[in-house]
Order: C-alpha cells, then sequence, then structure tokens
C-alpha cells in the first residue's frame, strides 16, 4: 500500500468504525490516531474521528483522515435526475419515453444490461437509487 501511495495524496473515506484511522496508524505509527473499541454487537469499530487531519508520509505521500459516513441520502433528487448519474444508459434508447428502465417493455438498459454492455453492478446500483428518490 505504501508503494502505491507514494507520491499521492490519498483521502481515507468510508462508514464510521472500518478501520480508517486503524489503517493510517499501521502506515504512521506516529500519527496516533484515536480509535474506538470494536463493537460486539457491530463487529466494527464506534466512531472517533470529528475533524479532517492531514498526515505527510515523506516522500510527497500525503494521508488524509476523514470522519465517518454515518448514512448516504440523495436529497430530493428525483428520478429524472438521477438519470445524469449513469450516462452509459444514454446509447440505449427505450421505445417508451420516461421509461424507469424497471418493468417497461423494449427497455433499451435492460436489454443492454442482460447483453452484457451496461454492467449489472452499475444497473442494480441505479435499482437502489431509484427506490430512495421522491
Amino acid at each position: 500500500l505504501r508503494e502505491r501511495l507514494r507520491g499521492k495524496t490519498c483521502a481515507f473515506v468510508g462508514h464510521s468504525g472500518v478501520g480508517k484511522s486503524s489503517l493510517i496508524n499501521a502506515l504512521m505509527p506516529e500519527a496516533a490516531q484515536a480509535v474506538g473499541a470494536v463493537s460486539e454487537g457491530y463487529g466494527r469499530g464506534t466512531h472517533t474521528t470529528t475533524a479532517s487531519a492531514t498526515f505527510d508520509l515523506g516522500g510527497g505521500t500525503r494521508l488524509i483522515d476523514t470522519p465517518g459516513i454515518r448514512a448516504f441520502g440523495l436529497g430530493r433528487l428525483t428520478r429524472s435526475e438521477l438519470i445524469w448519474g449513469f450516462p452509459e444508459f444514454e446509447a440505449h434508447p427505450c421505445r417508451l419515453r420516461g421509461c424507469t428502465h424497471t418493468h417497461e417493455p423494449d427497455c433499451g438498459v435492460k436489454e443492454a444490461v442482460e447483453s452484457g454492455e451496461i454492467s449489472e453492478f452499475r444497473y442494480d446500483t441505479y435499482l437502489g437509487l431509484l427506490a430512495e428518490t421522491t
């Protein structure tokens, strides 16, 4: 990991308690980032980091420890705005205008997923986010 980070600035970002600060401490013990005890119920650390901090690892390498993400939300994103995050869908037109790419017949996006032109992971991500929109 040290070699891959060399000469770069790298921010450690992720959910609370997954080990971002522990990883920085392993790479740079002098950083002495506080870490919480592992929760028996959740099997991960508790939220400890409260502000971002930058550490100079030397050789032009900087590490940024960030507070954990507790939740992710789309705010007030509408279904029609969500599609902007999936530009690969544009190359696969649908028969119906306003297609949600979920259940409609002759959906170019669903056909592209079935043929492997659009990854199932991206499509599943779209469906998950679509379920959270207004």
